[in-house]
């Protein structure tokens, strides 16, 4: 079951950093992205959509995570540098929740905003 969660995560991961690369290139994908975030209501959506870069680092934390914590459960020599890998990573993503919040309130860091939406705050 641990191995399904694993994938499912890594597989999460790599759609949500798909999606911030589409997002980054192209303002028409991130309508469309808006579009699928509608059920967080516009203002929400566009926040998400805003700070696409930090979710998708996120979910890259959080698949990491997963895979430390079952090798460190699968391979018991190296059970203390997965588990210390796996704090760093969760350290890691609580930076990004900070950081997608931050996006969404006051549109900073700028650099973590695609370009064309950094001189947008609501949309």
């Amino acid at each position: 079951m641990e191995i399904v969660v694993c994938v499912g995560f890594v597989t999460l991961a790599g759609y949500m950093v798909r999606s911030a690369a589409l997002v980054w290139r192209d303002p028409r994908q991130a309508r469309t992205e808006a579009a699928g975030w509608d059920k967080l209501g516009k203002r929400g959506a566009w926040a998400v959509t805003r700070g696409i870069v930090p979710v998708a680092g996120m979910f890259t934390c959080l698949a990491v995570m997963a895979i430390s914590f079952l090798g460190a459960e699968s391979w018991g020599t190296v059970r203390g540098a997965l588990e210390t890998v796996g704090t760093v990573f969760f350290a890691v993503m609580l930076i990004c929740l900070v950081a997608i919040a931050s996006v969404a309130v006051f549109n900073r860091p700028r650099f973590l905003v695609p370009p064309y939406l950094r001189d947008r705050r609501r949309l």
